[in-house]
């Protein structure tokens, strides 16, 4: 007795939307009481079956906001579809929208078994037949796969017009129709062109509301002109070419094991982006003296870790994904500043590396993982002298062989064998950057530019001259 009232205690929430859903359905009917309970145990049921085992999964146990974005599209989900039906009717794709919606913000698993669990909750409440339950299992089923697809706006379009085409295909072919209502079908097809228009017109208020973001507006907003992106460009040039680096090596790393590309690339655009708070005292914006060679190890280890909640607060204010502003902290982890960790030893202090150690936390999904991998790697490949694929090669596996005997990749997900995919593909990516073009045959060619300063020369000694003659005066 006491498991189940505490597995109702941890699940309260759930229990909750399942009885706000029959409420929303069932209403202004609820004279049946019993069957109301019936069938709402059997929706408890079914819910904790098929759909609460995804979301005790990633990205649902790093951020609440995830649970409560899931709850609201599933009641607005089931409210819109008793409307459409009882105003359109069944065949107008009653959750189109709530579907789609689910597809772009979280991932196809969660929209398929939310699609299983709309159809059968739907046709128990309305007592739809075999041929209703059918429809409304294989239109939602249809939506869902077709939206893993979606990769730009318009083709969510493209999706409602599958889905409206296999809306008219099942209508016009039902055994018990004779005559066929040519409104009706006119709506039944061009409905969900309509509900795709919406789904795409309310997606940015849900991102910016929720800061979850689609693969759609994540590669919008991984858009160079991006005023983050563009005040780190002409801030902190080094750490902008940098990112850019890390990100064509996160991006091919994260689609060779399946992970998300679309959010890595994106990610490590953003990850070293408190950099263009202080960007003189980090490696590849320095050009000249070392500010850190005047400076006390420890003060140096500070001032570089604050490019971590520089980055923080700058996501935050301006509303970038959950996920983006996790992997600002994450991508360095728990890490140890060795260097300045090494130089505070040689200069007789006594502290130990937990002085010169991020705050972290360590990597807590896949594509975190990735980016701190290729940020390790990129650094080490840019102080490389005669890169060679051999050369390249061992670089990489020692800097991910370094990482994962930390043990900073415990909590991200990633196994041995995407290790191993990884390395290869950081590999590639290097070994394509590093290779020697062809030497073209040298021409002769007048040298403008020679030409140009002895000009400036010839002028500014004119100008001293005259300078000299106004002093005579």
């Amino acid at each position: 007795m006491k498991k189940i009232i505490d597995f109702i205690r941890q699940n309260l929430i759930d229990f909750a939307v399942i009885l706000t859903v029959f409420f929303l359905l069932k209403i202004p009917y609820l004279s049946n009481i019993p069957l109301f309970l019936n069938g709402y145990v059997v929706a408890s049921l079914i819910w904790f079956a098929l759909i609460r085992p995804k979301m005790d999964k990633r990205p649902f146990n790093l951020h609440r906001s995830y649970f409560y974005l899931f709850y609201s599209i599933t009641l607005l989900g089931f409210f819109l579809a008793k409307i459409i039906v009882r105003e359109i009717g069944l065949y107008a794709s009653p959750f189109f929208i709530p579907i789609t919606l689910l597809v772009l913000l979280f991932d196809v698993e969660i929209a398929i078994v939310t699609s299983i669990f709309f159809a059968i909750i739907f046709s128990l409440v309305f007592n739809l037949d075999a041929l209703g339950f059918a429809f409304i299992l294989t239109n939602s089923l249809l939506t869902a796969l077709l939206g893993s697809r979606i990769q730009k706006r318009m083709h969510v379009a493209r999706s409602a017009l599958f889905v409206a085409l296999f809306s008219m295909i099942f209508y016009l072919f039902q055994l018990h129709r004779v005559d066929i209502n040519l409104m009706e079908s006119l709506v039944i097809l061009f409905i969900p062109i309509v509900f795709s228009i919406v789904s795409i017109g309310v997606l940015p208020f849900i991102e910016y509301a929720s800061m979850i973001y689609s693969n759609v507006d994540l590669m919008e907003l991984s858009n160079l002109n991006n005023s983050l992106l563009k005040l780190l460009s002409l801030r902190a040039p080094g750490t902008y070419y940098h990112s850019s680096m890390v990100a064509n090596l996160a991006e091919a790393a994260a689609q060779r094991i399946g992970a998300n590309a679309i959010l890595a690339r994106t990610a490590a655009y953003f990850h070293d982006i408190g950099k263009s708070k202080r960007p003189y005292f980090y490696t590849e914006n320095i050009y000249e003296k070392n500010p850190h060679d005047e400076l006390n190890p420890k003060l140096s280890h500070l001032i570089i870790q604050d490019h971590v909640k520089s980055g923080i607060e700058m996501a935050r204010r301006n509303r970038l994904p959950l996920l983006i502003q996790d992997v600002i902290p994450q991508h360095h982890g728990t890490r140890v500043q060795k260097y300045f960790y090494h130089k505070s030893k040689d200069m007789g202090e006594e502290l130990s590396e937990n002085e010169f150690r991020y705050s972290g936390p360590k990597p807590q999904f896949k594509e975190a993982g990735i980016i701190m991998l290729a940020d390790a790697v990129e650094a080490a490949a840019r102080s490389m002298k005669n890169p060679t694929a051999g050369r390249i090669k061992t670089m990489v596996e020692e800097v991910i062989s370094g990482i994962y005997n930390e043990r900073e990749l415990d909590e991200s997900g990633l196994t041995l064998k995407d290790l191993e995919a990884i390395a290869e593909e950081f590999t590639k990516v290097l070994f394509s950057m590093f290779r020697s073009r062809i030497e073209y045959p040298k021409e002769e060619i007048k040298k403008v530019i020679n030409l140009a300063e002895d000009s400036l020369g010839q002028q500014n000694e004119n100008e001293d001259r005259s300078k000299k003659d106004q002093a005579s005066y």
